[in-house]
């Protein structure tokens, strides 16, 4: 019954075997059945045959002579009859790996072949892959590909293939005058036909020579704006530089009206230098309803704006000009809080919380922002009610718990390293709570052995022992800022020069340091709070420390600390 059973399954096997050797004749049949059609198109016969050549052509694992035979073969087949080829789908990819593995002069017979059909490829789905090779490949050819857009650059960008291209050529490839060029078709017709080696090269200088020009160059510039804002089209840098021309040169009416249509599209251009400060003007001109907006729309991609070059700025410029801080606390800080540990260990992630505690400092904001944040200080005078000082007295409330955690838990690694340990030092200083945790960390790496650290010991490295001497100055004098909105030192703040005068003393490692020519050291002998105490420490020790000054290789500190004593 078994041996019955199992000879009728193969029976029923058997069929689906036959069934699939069929499917796969009938699949090569008609593989074959298509080349044979498009042998018969025009140019068949020689699209079957590049296409053949193009599957060796483009391996990886080719070896390079190989190769080079290849592509002169392809090259062969190809030469005069590259533009009927390039706006076909498979054709273009046979372009783009000759454009990718040909040598100097092949590349350029491609280009020179194409030329008078840039534009042309730019507006294709597949031939604007072939003119990003070219900018790519071909530096010779730049130039008139970029020269090729002027005069049908307003239409251009309002093309989803043609943008790309324009992009491209503007955010990477085009030097200051071609950039010129190309943005300022913006303006109006005018700067569209005509191309003035020796006229202004920026809207600024438009206006300065020719004020006549400004409602024409600010009308051109909004229709062809806004069109794109509406579509929302605001990913190129090209248009982030017309927006910010806009918003910088428009009167209060129109500039509110383009707010009040971007607001929801400002996220999206922070990432360039331009979009950035064109967002910074948003947030500092719009209305409280406007400005609500926008922050809501930061929330989602609240890490990442943080962590951008640029982005950032607008941040800074939001809690810089924003008097509602319950509104910034809800829809920044808080977020800024729960992530502080990874913004503080980024390069630009952490200039947003210490911006809150010291404020306009070089150090912790770029230059650009900066000068963007002096010449809007006219315009907040005009749009902000609350007191500079309280407003930072507000904010620095909603971040300093989070500060002092991360100090407290960081402290001991972050004084050692270049940019975290000026958080640790801001901490120290400006946050608002009890910080005696914190600076217990600091005091702990203090008592460690100093002869057997050397410079590794945080009174000698001289990085840690910057954030130690800065803290002892701050017991008895105000540090000095470039920001006047900085509110005083808080009152709660530890002794710091006292507390770390006794840990060295109780660990026995005050005159180790003083021979080492710890700074920290000189700090507290020049303290009017701990000097006294300290030179009643040291002079008994003066001998020792004159000896450790003929080995040692500065002897400016020793000399700095003898004198005291």
């Amino acid at each position: 019954m078994g041996a019955v059973d199992t000879k009728k399954k193969h029976q029923r096997e058997a069929p689906s075997t036959d069934k699939g050797n069929e499917d796969a004749s009938r699949g090569q049949q008609q593989k074959r059945q298509k080349v044979e059609r498009q042998k018969t198109q025009p140019g068949g016969e020689l699209k079957v045959q590049a296409r053949k050549q193009w599957e060796e052509l483009r391996r990886g694992d080719l070896d390079p002579e190989v190769r080079k035979t290849k592509m002169k073969a392809m090259m062969d087949l190809l030469r005069g009859q590259i533009k009927e080829l390039t706006f076909k789908h498979d054709m273009s990819r046979v372009v783009q790996t000759c454009l990718k593995y040909g040598d100097e002069q092949q590349r350029g017979e491609i280009a020179a072949e194409l030329m008078g059909s840039y534009v042309d490829l730019s507006r294709s789905l597949y031939g604007r892959h072939i003119l990003m090779r070219m900018l790519k490949y071909c530096p010779q050819y730049r130039s008139a590909i970029i020269k090729s857009f002027y005069g049908k650059v307003r239409k251009l960008v309002r093309h989803k293939d043609a943008a790309l291209v324009l992009e491209e050529c503007y955010a990477v490839y085009a030097n200051a005058k071609q950039k010129w060029d190309l943005v300022a078709e913006f303006y109006g017709t005018e700067f569209a036909l005509f191309k003035n080696d020796d006229g202004p090269k920026s809207l600024d200088a438009i206006l300065a020579a020719a004020p006549q020009k400004r409602a024409t160059a600010l009308g051109a510039l909004k229709s062809t704006v806004v069109p794109l804002l509406e579509k929302g089209t605001v990913q190129y840098s090209i248009v982030h530089r017309a927006l910010l021309d806009y918003v910088r040169h428009a009167d209060a009416t129109d500039r509110q009206e383009l707010i009040g249509t971007m607001r929801e599209l400002v996220v999206e251009i922070l990432h360039t230098r331009d979009g950035a400060h064109a967002g910074m003007l948003c947030l500092l001109h719009a209305s409280a309803k406007d400005r609500k907006a926008i922050l809501r729309t930061f929330k989602p991609y609240l890490q990442r704006i943080c962590c951008e070059e640029y982005g950032y700025a607008v941040l800074v410029e939001a809690l810089d000009c924003i008097d509602d801080t319950v509104l910034v606390n809800r829809t920044v800080l808080q977020d800024v809080c729960a992530m502080m540990p990874e913004l503080l260990a980024d390069q630009y992630g952490r200039r947003i919380p210490l911006f809150v505690l010291g404020g306009r400092s070089p150090h912790f904001v770029g230059s650009d922002a900066l000068g963007v944040l002096a010449a809007n200080d006219a315009v907040k005078q005009l749009t902000s009610k609350k007191d500079a000082t309280q407003r930072r007295q507000e904010l620095t409330a909603f971040v300093s718990e989070s500060m002092v955690s991360w100090a407290e838990a960081h402290a001991a690694q972050a004084i050692f390293e270049p940019l975290p340990s000026q958080a640790v030092s801001e901490t120290l200083l400006r946050a608002l709570g009890d910080k005696t945790q914190a600076w217990q960390r600091v005091l702990d790496l203090a008592r460690a052995d100093v002869g057997q650290l050397g410079d590794k010991h945080v009174l000698l490295n001289p990085i840690a022992n910057r954030v130690v001497t800065n803290c002892i100055l701050a017991e008895h004098s105000q540090p000095r800022s470039a920001d006047a909105s900085l509110p005083p030192l808080p009152e709660s703040n530890p002794p710091f020069g006292s507390d770390l005068l006794d840990a060295l003393v109780d660990s026995e490692q005050l005159v180790a340091a003083a021979c080492a020519g710890a700074f920290p050291v000189r700090a507290l002998l020049e303290s009017p709070v701990t000097g006294a105490r300290t030179k009643e420490l040291l002079a008994p020790h003066a001998a020792s420390i004159a000896k450790a000054k003929k080995t040692a290789a500065k002897t400016n500190i020793l000399d700095a600390i003898l004198s005291h004593l």
